[in-house]
């Protein structure tokens, strides 16, 4: 494996876990790690939403796995070979193949908060049909046509399983 392998996969683990305790040098770029993500999100969807999917990570008991998530966030962010948008039509269609709705449904409507055309996103989902027929692409569509639907009638606010709003003791009482 070499040094740039590493790089994307978070280390021969796929991880970023040797599987050895953290020292604080690991905490410092798990930290890092986070911020960076965070970033690259709020200049996505806006100012405060890299936290608040930071918070919706942390829903997740696995320390590794919310690692990888942020890792996955930052090869996104780097656009040498792919867009964003590329990177997320290429997921829409391995989602919708592998039949996981839920999240297809999110890159959907993140593709239409991105500015791509509605007909793009189907069309992705039409092609799709090649590789796994007609009846499974149908299935997809179908599910694709509603999360753009709920894009529409709500805009960013349909991508709030993404985006949970702060704890209610984390947001300041107004006394006034």
């Amino acid at each position: 494996m070499t040094s740039d392998e590493r790089n994307h996969d978070g280390g021969a683990g796929g991880d970023g876990h040797s599987g050895a305790g953290e020292s604080s040098g690991d905490a410092r770029d798990g930290a890092r790690l986070r911020q960076r993500s965070e970033a690259y999100l709020d200049g996505l969807f806006g100012a405060g939403a890299g936290r608040r999917h930071g918070a919706f990570l942390d829903r997740l008991e696995s320390a590794p796995l919310r690692d990888t998530l942020h890792r996955y966030h930052l090869l996104e962010a780097d656009t040498a070979h792919l867009s964003v948008e590329e990177n997320y039509l290429l997921g829409l269609a391995v989602l919708c193949a592998l039949r996981s709705f839920g999240p297809a449904a999110m890159f959907a409507k993140t593709l239409r908060h991105l500015g791509t055309p509605r007909a793009r996103i189907l069309e992705v989902v039409t092609r799709l049909s090649m590789w796994i027929g007609g009846v499974p692409a149908a299935d997809a569509a179908a599910h694709v046509q509603k999360a753009l639907r709920e894009y529409e009638e709500r805009g960013v606010a349909s991508l709030d399983a993404w985006f949970p709003p702060p704890p209610r003791d984390a947001v300041p009482e107004d006394d006034g």
